[in-house]
């Protein structure tokens, strides 16, 4: 038994050493600005849009609201069907609607290539192009914002994604996903000049990249972490504007949270595995402009996968020893650890908590039921890990919407 102790012990210690090798990797990364920069540059704005007609006006509307003027013939909604009521929506709003002809290609990405395929057959090229979700709305200054990393020659940025239902502790607790990958990873990412990882939606794309590739080339499940792989690999520059803010919907509930979390990692993992290597050959070349980026997304998720096993294994661990010979002394000290683990997860959730009540309003009701739930929401993962990996047939799912604008 002893030995399965220390197994547990040594998967958590590796799993802390990759985190402090990140940290003291040393060499900060230099950027590949864009110099291909206008005054006025000409916006396109894709919005992939499958039976959307629920949520999709907010997001029109809100685009015509902007501080800084986007032209409606810019506007392109990508939809699958000909009779799909969100045609006559994007027709009100004297916008642009594509009719997907590949259905059987069946990704956001695929979605995304079909539409701009079909502009540059029109030789409609854009200096910059936003890609939204339909159930996005842009604050007024949205656009303004993100034109200033534009001008400052980044080719690719995000920006804030605050939350759109905010009076559901689990949609809350869902949205601080996107907090975590941008308030904790990304911004930290920032600070070593490193590569950003998106999240789906409320980004641009600078439009030399568009006119190189002719197309729109990640397919996969999760289009957005496979795209930041391929920045990183290219030294292409990524920025995060978190005064560009968007409110985004996120599920309410436990069983679609799960098949969409699930859908997260299943890419993720498919993503990793084609590229690694390709990372991994690129992070050897000590003269490559960003090869601490590169390192930390060769490593990827295996620290935490290391010390969440070795958490696993010594709770297998306890509950085997307290079963066979029952102590309450070691039943306190497994309680303890719990807690520990529990309070930790608690803290973390403040943080992001923090960072959301910025620019987004929660009663105090949400916010003290998102940090008691919050860390079971993490812990969940593991369950979307364990369908991940089992279940083969994991796609893009059409959404349902629950919420309604008040």
């Amino acid at each position: 038994m002893i030995y399965f102790y220390i197994l547990a012990i040594l998967f958590i210690v590796i799993g802390l050493l990759y985190y402090l090798y990140l940290l003291f990797t040393p060499k900060k990364n230099k950027l590949n600005l864009e110099t291909e920069i206008v005054k006025d540059p000409n916006i396109a704005i894709l919005i992939p849009a499958r039976n959307e007609s629920i949520v999709i006006e907010e997001l029109l509307n809100s685009i015509e609201k902007q501080s800084v003027k986007v032209n409606p013939n810019n506007v392109f909604v990508i939809v699958e069907s000909e009779k799909d009521p969100t045609i006559e929506i994007v027709k009100r709003h004297q916008m642009n609607y594509f009719v997907r002809k590949k259905l059987k290609l069946k990704t956001k990405g695929y979605a995304l290539a079909e539409m701009i395929e079909d502009l540059n057959s029109k030789k409609q090229y854009f200096d910059l192009y936003f890609i939204f979700d339909a159930d996005n709305v842009l604050d007024p200054d949205f656009i303004k914002y993100m034109l200033d990393d534009y001008h400052l020659g980044y080719a690719i940025s995000t920006g804030f994604r605050a939350l759109k239902n905010n009076d559901n502790y689990f949609s809350v607790s869902a949205g601080l996903t996107f907090l975590m990958i941008n308030e904790i990873r990304n911004r930290n990412a920032l600070k070593q000049n490193g590569n950003l990882i998106l999240s789906g939606t409320g980004y641009y794309i600078h439009g030399r990249l568009i006119r190189k590739w002719q197309t729109f080339p990640f397919h996969s499940l999760t289009e957005d972490y496979e795209s930041s792989l391929y920045y990183a690999l290219n030294g292409v520059s990524t920025h995060y504007q978190d005064k560009a803010i968007f409110y985004d919907e996120q599920p309410n509930n436990y069983k679609k949270s799960i098949i969409q979390r699930s859908r997260w990692i299943k890419g993720y993992l498919k993503n990793w595995l084609k590229y690694r290597l390709k990372l991994k050959a690129k992070a050897k070349d000590k003269n490559a402009i960003n090869r601490k980026s590169l390192i930390e997304l060769y490593i990827g998720i295996t620290p935490a996968l290391d010390i969440v096993f070795g958490l696993i294994l010594l709770i297998i661990l306890v509950l085997i020893t307290t079963g066979i010979s029952f102590s309450y002394k070691v039943f306190i000290y497994f309680l303890l650890f719990l807690g520990i683990i529990y309070l930790s997860l608690i803290l973390l959730t403040a943080i992001l908590l923090y960072n959301l009540v910025k620019q987004t309003k929660l009663s105090k009701k949400i916010i003290l039921q998102v940090l008691l739930y919050h860390p079971i929401f993490l812990i969940s993962y593991l369950h979307a890990f364990v369908i991940a990996l089992g279940k083969r047939n994991l796609g893009w799912e059409v959404i349902t919407h629950d919420y309604k604008n008040n």
